[in-house]
């Protein structure tokens, strides 16, 4: 192209782009773009730059936005192709900084706006110093577009900010305040690649900017952490660890950057776990390198332990890590103990997981902040969310792990004396558990008696009860054999927790550990540790006549009978006394009422081979049983009543079967014989109680103290006729339970007449027998009927004679003339055969 040509040609297009038709402008335009696609030489762009840039500028402000936009498209490629010189954007920059740097909003289109921007960047890219004049403009417009509506404004922003901060570190650093709280303001942008680009950007701004504004930029980036999208999470990991490695005074931001990469050691995320230890080790090795003169970093290198013979289940920090950690740790301390009971959840969880990691970076040198860390610690423990409190337990068994015993009981033992509750105990039995065997021994002791006392272990919560267990578990897991020591207030304790609990976990916890108990002492099984110190447990005991069912005591005495059935007969000079007291008219009606229940399942299911020795045997009768028997008015002394004849039968049922009965003296056989003679009326008159089940077992009762007297040979006639009508009064029952039991005690009391039994002298006594219980052959019910011919041929036994005339005389009275043929037949074969 001829330079006439050319110039005729830039000539046409000035004109057009001159025009006040739309469309002959967007023509220009287009032709422009054209010429510059033609990859001119940069002669003749700068040529074309020349005479038609005021053109292009003043096309900026034009009210079309195609001409705007294809405006800023030309100018990009001249920006590109042509060297760098402030010509080409000394009136480049006013206009953009007029158009988008004001409060109003000049520039109308989205996409403008954007392409603006991308111009922005290039030319920072491109132009770098050369852009020193025009800082101003810059920020202007950076500031006002950070704040724009349309999302892909903003990332533009936040890329064109960095680059910036990279290549104009020398200005950016004077104008880097700017730009903190418009990029903070979309840390919380619906859109994560917005936040994730301004979280980057906030890294470059304090890497080249006044690294001041990290005061302000630390807490809203650790609120990222809390993110839902996990690379906006990772994004805030990534720019903490750029920190850690590259800030150049990041020795005195140490506190406010620390917590921002070592929280993300909990993240879910795998990923950003990995990177953040990475980071962090990273940082520790770096600091060792720079400060290799140091002295005091010196003498820790030289006597550098890699491996301790009593440490936590993870990795050990490297030594810079540690150091970092331990200068940091008293300006962080505060925070975390504030934010540990915050009222967000998800902080107390980060606080408490940010804990963990700075106690096992700082190591012993956490024992000048224990002080401060316990009571947070205990608060946290109480907290409604797991994980707060699963988090706080660690750090506290980490505890364990660097402050001795001695230190830590001083501080925490005084504390749960003085206020138990679930918190410290959680604390407690943590830090046990992360104790040393042998630094903890000497004081096992102390710990054992603090933990055995009553109000300590005595509670009915049962989160309580579950942290006095762990605590007996931490000991038991650490010192292992070493708790013979305090075995007996480690039986305490468990005990007293396994008495208390109504929660079946709880009560399969404490059982376990009394099993771990018994196994460390080298006991076969359970019974022989309840042999062993439940003896000592009752000793403890006191004030029984003022025992309720809900005293801590009561049910500890409870839980005896229940669970301790083996050593009751061995402990019964103890055991009776308290007896005596409880099951008085006067004591308690409900723990009467539980105390007579635990007896009877007590006499029913212990062993057949142990029963009490016979002097407390008529002590127990007299005291004990005999008072819940008298008949006294209301429904609860029926329960009482009900549930002491019960008792008796169950007691008398396992003395009748003892082998031991065998050795009993006369004299004993006289003592509780008296006991019976006094037991007798009392259960006659029950045999009319409104109760069934009192009817039901008097007449039992009835029938086992004759076979008592029986084995003794102390059944007399008068006995027998005392019993009998009683018993033959009870067959018109209305409960056929109490019928059936009444004949067949019947059957019995005769058949065990005694030898020197007058039978013709007692007549009339075998006559009321025969005569009643007749009549019952004709009773309503078959099966009875049946029960009652059955009972009449063992009862045919004492006068053949005398029953079969009667039978003869009454037959034709009798509907039930089979088993009166029956019957008779049975007689003539007993006569027959004597």
């Amino acid at each position: 192209m001829s330079v006439e040509t050319a110039n005729n040609e830039f000539t046409r297009i000035c004109v057009m782009l001159q025009s006040e038709v739309k469309k002959r402008r967007i023509q220009g335009l287009k032709e422009v773009f054209t010429l510059l696609e033609l990859q001119q030489s940069e002669n003749e762009t700068v040529k074309l730059w020349d005479i038609i840039n005021k053109y292009l500028l003043r096309i900026l402000n034009d009210s079309v936005e195609e001409c705007r936009d294809r405006t800023l498209e030309i100018i990009k490629l001249f920006i590109i192709n042509l060297a760098s010189n402030d010509k080409y954007i000394m009136h480049l920059l006013p206009i953009l900084s007029k158009r988008l740097g004001s409060s109003e909003q000049i520039e109308i289109s989205e996409e403008v706006r954007l392409k603006c921007i991308t111009l922005l960047k290039i030319i920072v890219l491109k132009y770098e110093n050369l852009l020193a004049l025009y800082i101003d403009d810059l920020t202007k417009i950076l500031v006002q577009s950070l704040a724009d509506n349309y999302p892909l404004v903003k990332r533009e922003s936040c890329d064109c900010i960095s680059e910036f901060a990279k290549n104009l570190s020398r200005y950016f650093y004077a104008q880097s305040q700017n730009f903190v709280k418009p990029i903070l303001n979309n840390f919380t942008h619906q859109h994560h690649r917005i936040r994730i680009a301004s979280i980057k950007t906030i890294g470059d701004l304090i890497q080249y900017g006044n690294s001041k504004s990290i005061e302000e930029v630390a807490t809203p980036m650790a609120e990222r952490l809390f993110d839902q999208n996990g690379l906006v999470r990772k994004a805030v990991i990534e720019v903490a660890g750029y920190w850690h490695l590259n800030l150049k005074d990041r020795y005195n931001w140490w506190h406010k950057i620390l917590p921002l990469l070592l929280t993300g050691l909990h993240d879910e995320l795998e990923e950003i776990r990995q990177k953040a230890g990475n980071f962090w080790d990273a940082a520790g090795q770096l600091y060792v390198e720079e400060n290799q003169n140091d002295e005091k970093l010196k003498n820790k290198l030289d006597f550098l332990t890699k491996d301790r013979d009593h440490y936590p289940n993870v990795i050990r920090p490297n030594l810079g890590c540690r150091v970092i950690a331990q200068q940091c740790f008293s300006k962080l301390i505060n925070g975390i103990c504030l934010e540990l009971g915050d009222w967000i959840a998800d902080i107390r969880v980060r606080s408490a997981q940010l804990l963990c990691v700075f106690i096992l970076n700082i190591e012993e040198d956490i024992i000048q902040h224990i002080g401060k860390l316990l009571p947070p610690m205990y608060r946290a423990c109480n907290d409604e969310d797991n994980r707060v409190v699963e988090n706080v337990e660690r750090a506290a068994e980490y505890l364990g792990y660097f402050v001795p015993p001695k230190i830590y009981c001083h501080l925490i033992i005084p504390t749960i004396e003085d206020a138990p509750s679930v918190g410290h105990l959680k604390v407690f039995s943590a830090v046990l558990k992360g104790s040393e065997q042998c630094t903890l021994l000497p004081l096992l002791e102390d710990i054992g008696k603090f933990l055995q006392q009553s109000h300590i272990c005595q509670s009915k919560k049962g989160a309580y009860q579950k942290e006095i267990l762990s605590c007996c578990s931490s000991l038991l897991l650490v010192c292992k054999m070493d708790c013979k020591l305090i075995s007996k207030e480690l039986f305490i304790i468990i005990f007293t927790v396994l008495s208390m609990t109504q929660e079946n976990l709880i009560n399969l916890k404490a059982q376990e550990l009394l099993s771990i108990l018994a196994s460390i002492n080298s006991l076969d099984n359970v019974g022989e540790l309840y042999h062993k110190y439940i003896g000592q447990l009752f000793s403890t005991f006191s004030d029984y006549k003022s025992w309720s069912i809900h005293d801590p005591e009561s049910q500890i005495f409870c839980a005896c009978l229940t669970y301790a059935r083996q050593t009751f007969a061995y402990n019964m000079d103890i055991i009776l006394p308290v007896l005596k007291q409880t099951l008085t008219d006067d004591a308690d009606p409900e723990l009467r009422l539980k105390h007579f229940i635990l007896l009877s399942e007590y006499f029913n299911q212990g062993p057949s081979n142990e029963i009490m020795d016979i002097k407390f045997s008529s002590q127990f009768l007299e005291d004990c049983i005999l008072p819940g028997l008298i008949w006294t008015a209301g429904r609860t002394a029926e329960a009482i009543r009900t549930a002491a004849v019960t008792c008796l039968c169950s007691f008398l049922n396992k003395y009748e079967k003892d082998s031991a009965m065998e050795r009993i003296t006369n004299h004993d056989e006289e003592n509780i014989c008296l006991i019976f003679d006094q037991i007798i009326p009392v259960l006659i008159s029950l045999a009319d109680d409104n109760s069934k089940t009192s009817r039901f077992y008097s007449l039992q009762a009835m029938y086992l103290i004759m076979c008592i007297r029986k084995q003794f040979d102390h059944l007399t006639e008068e006995y027998i006729h005392k019993i009998y009508p009683i018993l033959l009064k009870r067959l018109d029952d209305g409960c056929d339970d109490v019928r059936v039991v009444s004949l067949e005690a019947l059957t019995e009391v005769w058949n065990a007449i005694p030898k020197d039994y007058d039978i013709q002298f007692n007549k009339g006594h075998v006559d009321t027998l025969y005569t009643t219980i007749i009549i019952y052959l004709d009773d309503p019910d078959s099966k009875f009927q049946n029960i009652v011919l059955d009972k009449l041929k063992e009862l045919a036994k004492v006068h053949p004679e005398l029953l079969y005339q009667k039978l003869q005389k009454c037959k034709t009275n009798f509907r039930n003339q089979r088993d009166m043929e029956t019957l008779i037949e049975h007689c003539q074969f007993i006569l027959t055969n004597e």
